[in-house]
């Protein structure tokens, strides 16, 4: 009788154990029960803000999360204000955020308190290279042009970009190093305001990744002079590289990706990568983001994106190095 009783006791407590193992796992697949937030730590119009409502749009199209992305902007300090804004919400899974440049250049600056060791990754999705713009009615109409002025103004001519300390500011760097020119650089606080300002002439030219300058392109309003990438774009072939104009270390990309503030549940980065695992397989993503933004499609999960954050901080710190921007 004894065994008996321990034989049913034994069952009851498998099957509650069973059933609680159930009910875990039916929680964890609930993740999210509302709207998440894509926070862009840039202002509306640059390349972060364009790809993540590019995600918003295919996710919620595609139905991949039982809820939706909700695209907030919060600009400020070249990227500084936003991060630190989500790095605060220390395990919360409903605010996620953009990866450009600025998620490593700006505390390598000094001029964050918080770094990528205060995130948690997510997933990379792109690599997008630099166009060096001109307004359409700029008296100079290829590269060589603009630099042959360049070095007959000793001040130098004006070139905007997204953030003191940031990849425009490599790009000019390595051009004035490899070209033997000078320019006075001018910070904006993203890609959008950098672009305002070549198409207002308060600059002579802008660094821009291609998904920002694409309707500018098309719409004549700005040149591109040539492209930072290894070989040229498809959808602008009649640019050149700076590679093949001679200029042979212009050549630069910048990554992008997704994080979330540390010590977000198990569940939900589980959730999370498989979403945007899902989202860099969509046709809708490719034909939607990838091919029209002119961008290297660059899918790593979160293991390896954040081994990859780890590695993209030592090659920011070497380049900056390299080129005087950091002792």
């Amino acid at each position: 009788m004894k065994k008996v009783v321990m034989f049913l006791l034994a069952m009851i407590l498998s099957v509650a154990l069973f059933g609680h193992g159930q009910m875990a796992a039916l929680a964890a697949s609930q993740y999210p029960t509302k709207p998440i937030t894509l926070l862009v730590p840039m202002s509306a119009g640059g390349g972060s803000d364009v790809m993540a409502r590019a995600i918003a749009n295919v996710m919620q199209k595609e139905q991949i999360l039982p809820q939706p992305l909700v695209v907030e902007n919060r600009p400020g300090g070249s990227g500084a204000i936003g991060y630190t804004y989500v790095a605060k919400r220390v395990g919360d899974p409903y605010i996620i955020a953009t990866v450009s440049s600025s998620f490593w250049t700006t505390p390598l600056a000094g001029n964050s308190p918080v770094s990528y060791k205060d995130f948690t990754a997510i997933s990379a999705l792109a690599m997008d290279p630099f166009l060096l713009m001109v307004k359409w009615d700029a008296p100079y109409k290829t590269l060589d042009d603009m630099l042959e002025e360049a070095k007959g103004k000793p001040e130098g001519l004006m070139i905007s970009g997204a953030s003191g300390f940031s990849d425009d500011r490599v790009c000019t760097s390595l051009l004035e190093k490899d070209a033997g020119v000078k320019f006075s650089y001018v910070p904006f606080e993203g890609g959008g305001d950098a672009m305002v300002a070549l198409l207002g002439g308060h600059v002579q030219l802008c660094w821009a990744n291609p998904g920002e300058a694409l309707n500018q392109l098309e719409a004549r309003k700005a040149r591109a002079l040539a492209v930072s990438s290894d070989k040229r774009l498809a959808l602008l072939s009649e640019v050149p590289t700076f590679e093949e104009l001679g200029y042979e270390s212009v050549v630069f990309f910048q990554f992008r990706g997704i994080v979330a503030p540390k010590d977000i549940p198990e569940d939900a980065l589980s959730v999370l990568e498989a979403a945007f695992k899902k989202l860099s397989e969509s046709p809708t993503w490719q034909k939607e983001y990838i091919e029209p933004n002119m961008v290297t499609a660059r899918y790593l999960p979160a293991k390896e994106f954040s081994d990859a954050i780890v590695k993209q901080n030592e090659l920011y710190s070497s380049i900056f190095k390299e080129v005087g921007l950091l002792k």
